[in-house]
């Protein structure tokens, strides 16, 4: 393939995202219910990785669900979803809305007034 063909189109690609953010804290708030009950906490309790392998299942069958593939929408690589373009995209929906608040945050910037003066203050008592 030649690469001068490949390009990204920036409006799809801030869509995905959104999109990707968006599913993240719909599935963090809707899992929150159950994580956080009494009955899940004295379950699982000291049990590792509970919590992470039941967000990855239940965000890989949401994208499928709505046969949401970030990889092939963004590369444009073919008129149909794939299987694993879509439990790649639930795992990362599945990382949750920390990493979305990260990448928005600390990678292109976008932050409310009232962080943009929190940070402030915060270099300037050298902290």
């Amino acid at each position: 393939m030649d690469p001068n063909l490949f390009h990204i189109d920036y409006e799809r690609l801030m869509e995905v995202l959104i999109t990707i953010v968006i599913l993240s804290f719909f599935i963090e708030r809707a899992l929150s219910v159950f994580f956080e009950s009494g009955i899940f906490i004295k379950k699982t309790k000291g049990k590792k990785g509970v919590k992470e392998t039941i967000s990855v299942v239940v965000s890989i069958a949401v994208c499928w669900a709505w046969d949401f593939d970030a990889l092939t929408i963004i590369l444009v690589s073919s008129d149909h979803m794939t299987y694993g373009g879509i439990i790649i995209t639930g795992a990362i929906v599945a990382g949750g809305s920390k990493a979305s608040i990260a990448l928005f945050r600390d990678v292109m910037g976008f932050m409310s007034n009232a962080e943009k003066k929190r940070i402030a203050a915060k270099k300037l008592n050298g902290q």
